[in-house]
């Protein structure tokens, strides 16, 4: 396993609904498909953050375009 998906496992509480997650990740693949633009599923909250960590959760997930996640870059500002 990767880095990655030791975090993401690490961050997944025994509550999650793994399906909703799961059809997440189907969704950017739908869209990217769909639009010819690549698409990612973001942690809005991310994993790692500087001063808040977020879950693995599909409360805490969106997708959007990989252009938008890479300009995120792992932030999280409150709105």
């Amino acid at each position: 396993t990767t880095a990655r998906e030791q975090r993401c496992k690490q961050a997944t509480p025994i509550w999650a609904d793994k399906e909703a997650v799961v059809a997440m990740y189907a969704e950017a693949q739908r869209k990217t498909l769909e639009t010819g633009i690549q698409h990612d599923v973001d942690h809005i909250i991310p994993l790692q953050g500087k001063l808040v960590s977020g879950l693995h959760v599909q409360h805490n997930l969106q997708v959007i375009t990989s252009a938008e996640n890479k300009r995120k870059a792992a932030k999280y500002t409150l709105t």
